[in-house]
């Protein structure tokens, strides 16, 4: 007798192909399943990154005087701070190349800082801008852990710069606290017309809480290269913040 099509389908599969399509359907299930449930959590936080992102504060306290000691490229000032002067006496010229100011030199100084003042205690960013679930640990030792990420959708819409960041944080294991920040352009960025960036990295370090001061920034150094409008631009800067002194409010202000 020939075989047919219908004969053919007619023909009853052994059950072994049944019970082996089966399994093959359970474990792909079973794998889909296990996928998924990965994807939708995030690995769970270490309790010291969540205290260090809760207390972490990038700008210097309010109420604090200190030295700040500036170096761009071959030039040096020395400044110093007090916020319990009057607005336009906070920021005084102590030194410009390890030289006291001329007189010429505090005339141009005066006005420049006055029209800067606002800005000037200003951080590069807020603690809030930080989006925790996108931290990942990138290395770390028995002391410290480093971790990478970025930033809130809602602070990159308030300040495009802050999309085009990767975020590096160094957490202090055992106090719980942020010890170092390093901001890096994650790729070539023009932020304004005229201005495009190549490169650049801001890192900033930071002296751990004690009993009699809050956590404070002690050095920023930043590296940047692009071109400002049709020349060729590198810049190197590096800040001391030193002699800290906690001040009283202004006359007439309340804290």
């Amino acid at each position: 007798m020939m075989l047919t099509s219908s004969h053919l389908s007619s023909i009853p599969v052994p059950r072994i192909f049944d019970r082996g399509a089966a399994s093959y359907r359970l474990v792909k299930l079973a794998l889909l399943a296990g996928l998924a449930l990965t994807l939708g959590q995030a690995a769970p936080q270490p309790d010291y990154l969540r205290t260090s992102l809760a207390t972490f504060n990038p700008a210097v306290p309010s109420g604090w005087a200190y030295t700040q000691i500036t170096t761009q490229n071959k030039t040096t000032i020395t400044e110093r701070y007090d916020p319990a002067k009057p607005a336009a006496e906070q920021w005084t010229l102590i030194q410009n190349n390890g030289q006291i100011p001329t007189a010429k030199e505090l005339a141009q100084y005066v006005p420049y800082k006055a029209a800067q003042a606002s800005s000037l205690t200003q951080p590069v960013f807020s603690p809030s801008d930080i989006e925790p679930a996108s931290l990942e640990l990138l290395r770390e030792n028995a002391a410290r852990a480093v971790f990478t990420g970025r930033f809130r959708v809602a602070a990159t819409a308030a300040d495009k710069m802050l999309g085009h960041l990767q975020l590096q944080l160094t957490v202090n294991k055992q106090h719980s606290q942020i010890e170092r920040v390093t901001l890096e352009l994650l790729a070539p960025y023009s932020p304004v017309l005229g201005v495009k960036m190549n490169e650049l990295t801001v890192t900033m370090d930071f002296a751990l809480a004690t009993a009699d001061q809050p956590s404070l920034p002690t050095t920023r150094t930043s590296h940047f290269s692009g071109r400002i409008l049709f020349f060729g631009n590198e810049e190197n800067v590096h800040v001391i913040y030193d002699a800290y002194h906690r001040t009283p409010p202004p006359t007439g202000t309340k804290r």
